[in-house]
């Protein structure tokens, strides 16, 4: 496994997220970094399990970072972190849930699930860009990521 130095490179992230509205919301607020991320969307965890084993076994590169909401239909974020972390071509790429629940289960099911990091989704687009800056920051300028 290498290691990729992002502060240069555009990301690539997948978004799982089921709200179009949200999945919108979370895309406008990246579209103010420099450079830009490239997103890949899927509506819940199964869509977001058949695009991942897809890009293994035809052998292209998975996304820098997943970025995932916990209520979804199909497959929930528990699902799919669970999914995620007991793979082992999967479980190098970091993730992030990005939630409206601030309960303490929640995040503490979350990490307990490796879970790499959990974000409450702001209720504000200027909260978003907060938000977005803070994940940039860490994610794009500071972290070496697993490619």
């Amino acid at each position: 496994m290498t290691v990729r130095q992002t502060a240069h490179l555009p990301l690539h992230i997948l978004l799982v997220e089921d709200n179009q509205d949200d999945a919108f919301l979370t895309q406008e607020a990246f579209l103010t970094l420099e450079p830009t991320p490239q997103f890949t969307v899927c509506a819940d965890g199964v869509e977001a399990m058949e695009y991942l084993h897809g890009r293994v076994q035809a052998g292209q590169s998975l996304p820098d970072i997943i970025l995932m909401d916990l209520n979804m239909p199909r497959m929930d974020g528990f699902g799919l972190l669970e999914h995620l972390k007991h793979d082992p071509a999967l479980r190098p790429v970091p993730v992030l849930v990005f939630s409206t629940s601030n309960s303490r289960s929640d995040i503490r099911r979350s990490y307990e699930n490796y879970a790499n990091s959990y974000i409450c989704k702001p209720r504000l687009f200027s909260e978003y860009e907060t938000v977005v800056q803070a994940v940039r920051s860490f994610w794009m300028q500071t972290a070496s990521l697993p490619t």
